[in-house]
């Protein structure tokens, strides 16, 4: 597999112009970036939440952990992360743990993280653990400019010391 057909066709309907860059085996974004020897803060991990009846995900850093509370403020609803299995079933053409950051392909809405939106290149999962698609920083944000964003995630030890006032 290489990048899904779901995607393609989406980045081809938008006229978004990509390239691939091939890695080993990976199991998560952050090994995708060091695998594939581009900095973690310009891979866009994607986290699948939901309130109970509609799901959402949350374009991040892949060095990053998702902030419930700053998605709850924003969107207004309490948001909980999805299973697996949820997931499958919206993301069905991409091997599980490999969603690509771009939800609107898969009728998903999209909430980014602002610090997204300093990267000259980006790059998102491809919907296999063996490819990133590589986005221009300014062709993400086209991509994104209908979506809700604002500082929705931090490094894991940020994460944990807010959890501890």
């Amino acid at each position: 597999m290489s990048v899904t057909n779901t995607l393609d066709s989406y980045l081809l309907n938008k006229a978004c112009a990509y390239d691939t860059v091939p890695h080993e085996f990976s199991t998560s974004a952050s090994e995708s970036a060091l695998l594939a020897a581009v900095p973690m803060k310009q891979v866009v991990k994607a986290v699948v939440v939901h309130d109970h009846s509609h799901y959402m995900l949350a374009a991040i850093p892949a060095m990053n952990k998702v902030i419930l509370p700053q998605l709850e403020e924003i969107t207004g609803s309490r948001n909980v992360l999805a299973k697996e299995s949820e997931i499958k079933r919206i993301f069905g053409d991409c091997e599980a743990g490999a969603v690509p950051a771009i939800g609107q392909a898969y009728g998903v809405d999209v909430i980014w993280d602002d610090a997204l939106a300093e990267g000259d290149d980006l790059y998102i999962e491809a919907g296999d653990h063996r490819n990133l698609i590589h986005l221009k920083g300014d062709q993400f944000k086209q991509l994104m400019k209908h979506n809700p964003h604002g500082q929705i995630s931090c490094a894991p030890e940020e994460l944990y010391e807010m959890s501890h006032f």
